[in-house]
């Protein structure tokens, strides 16, 4: 195969990390925004919900959602988590943040990660792009 469709498939890639990145900067954007209008409540990851996948080859593997506890005009809540976590410490501290118009709560930290993760997809998609055209222009042959 000749490097002409392999450098752009290499630059379609990289644009789409790019445009990744970019939805992380304005979901960031955003975020930061709204933030200013919620409360910040301490919370406890308490628990954990478990879902079962099966991939192609049929193997079966558990999926772990947090589950944190908070508590919000003296009612003790529950928020479950749609994030899968890797690393699951019962008992971690966390902060909650709540709307108090819409009562809907989202975990700080896992908002965080997610913006962050966004940010990185961003940063591989340039680099992927830079490398093309160093690439493509003959400079790293």
């Amino acid at each position: 195969m000749s490097e002409g469709p392999l450098l752009i498939f290499g630059v379609f890639v990289s644009v789409v990390f790019m445009a990744v990145g970019i939805l992380g900067i304005h979901k960031k954007r955003k975020f930061t925004k709204s933030i200013q209008s919620m409360y910040k409540v301490s919370g406890v990851l308490v628990d954990t919900t478990v879902c079962q996948q099966h991939d192609d080859d049929n193997i079966v593997q558990d999926i772990h959602f947090p589950v944190y506890e908070y508590e919000w005009q003296g009612e003790k809540k529950r928020l479950y988590s749609t994030t899968n976590a890797l690393h699951i410490k019962i008992g971690r501290p966390v902060h909650i943040l709540i709307d108090p118009q819409t009562e809907e709560a989202i975990c700080l930290e896992e908002q965080k990660a997610s913006d962050s993760m966004l940010l990185i997809f961003g940063v591989i998609g340039l680099l992927t792009l830079i490398l093309m055209i160093l690439l493509g222009t003959g400079i790293l042959s």
